[in-house]
């Protein structure tokens, strides 16, 4: 009785832990599939988002705009230019972009700012910007009220 007892609860524990292995493996690849995942990383104090509009677009845009413009700075020592851009970076991108000069880049202009596009959730969005050189797709994520720049790429 005992012994089908202990069975019964090894077996338990099994079905259980691998019940949060999946969890696991399903959340890392939503995380994969869909960047980021504010209700994860999202502090107590954030305000959710729960719907996209024009005041969002806008700051989103704004934030863009301001980034790309620092950005654009190949004319300033690593220095100064990592000191420009990273007020409007998250934490995962300043830390990339600590590690970054800005020597090879070739924009030097914002040209054109793009309408952001709403990610999977209203707290993401996506941003093209036209420089003179390049377009600069921006990734921003809403954290603390505020939104930030999580990546950065180039379609040269």
């Amino acid at each position: 009785m005992n012994r089908r007892i202990i069975l019964a609860t090894a077996m338990l524990a099994v079905i259980g832990l691998s019940g949060c292995t999946s969890l696991e493996h399903e959340t890392t690849e939503t995380d994969a599939d869909h960047g980021i995942q504010h209700e994860i990383h999202a502090s107590p104090e954030q305000v959710e988002i729960t719907e996209w509009n024009s005041k969002i677009a806008a700051e989103a845009k704004k934030i863009a705009t301001d980034a790309a413009a620092a950005y654009a700075r190949p004319d300033l020592t690593e220095t100064a230019w990592f000191k420009a851009l990273a007020p409007f970076l998250s934490q995962n991108a300043r830390d990339t972009f600590q590690q970054t000069s800005n020597l090879n880049i070739a924009s030097t202009k914002v040209v054109k700012v793009h309408e952001p596009v709403q990610g999977v959730s209203p707290a993401i969005a996506t941003v093209s910007v036209q420089t003179n050189a390049t377009t600069l797709k921006f990734l921003l994520s809403r954290a603390d009220g505020q939104w930030v720049v999580e990546k950065i790429t180039s379609n040269s």
